[in-house]
């Protein structure tokens, strides 16, 4: 099956794309992913989009749907395409380009949103993620890993966070109502257990 996976920051989009490639083997495909890919291998679009990354600015969408349409097309055995379409313009694009089976939206509050995500921390040495509610360092502020110092980013900040909720609601809300108008759209509580989400996800799957 060809899936999407929306829903806000902190919804738990890439942990329940990573269990869905675990169990059906489909490829997991996020716009991130793939710029870092093109960027490291210093391809052309990624030549171009270190342009934009560089001064802090999104990538033009007429670039994002070359790096996309191109790895979607790669995918034979089906996709789980994370983080991507953030707006009507893009889903558009999606629909006429390539067959999509099913949307699945993560729907979460912004408060539970918020309290996730500006709970996040990353070590500044080795990177290593962790959440202050779900998996802390055993020593506060030092990293499991390598004993690095465990930082909160500044895009994981509580006003950062709210910047970028809002304009999901303004932005991403055309791109699922379109969705739902299609009757492709599959709507799932994030605001419980990974196991809970992920059995209702499948089972809906399964019923489509």
């Amino acid at each position: 099956m060809n899936i999407i996976l929306i829903g806000s920051q902190g919804s738990g989009k890439g942990t329940q794309a990573k269990l869905l490639q675990e169990k059906f083997g489909w490829t997991h495909i996020t716009t991130g992913d793939l710029f870092r890919e093109n960027i490291k291998n210093r391809t052309e679009l990624g030549k171009i989009a270190q342009t934009f990354t560089d001064k802090g600015e999104l990538v033009p969408d007429k670039y994002v749907f070359k790096i996309i349409e191109d790895a979607l097309s790669k995918a034979e055995k089906g996709f789980i395409l994370d983080g991507f379409p953030r707006n009507l313009e893009q889903a558009e694009f999606l629909l006429k380009k390539i067959r999509i089976d099913k949307v699945i939206l993560l729907d979460l509050s912004d408060e539970v949103a918020i309290k996730r995500v500006s709970a996040r921390r990353i070590c500044s040495n080795c990177k290593a993620d962790y959440n202050l509610l779900y998996h802390q360092p055993e020593l506060e502020g030092i990293c499991d890993i390598c004993g690095g110092k465990i930082i909160q980013r500044k895009d994981d900040t509580e006003l950062a966070i709210k910047k970028r909720l809002e304009k999901f609601h303004h932005e991403t809300s055309r791109a699922i109502k379109l969705f739902a108008e299609k009757n492709m759209l599959i709507k799932v509580n994030a605001d419980r257990k990974l196991e809970e989400i992920q059995k209702e996800i499948i089972s809906k799957l399964e019923k489509s």
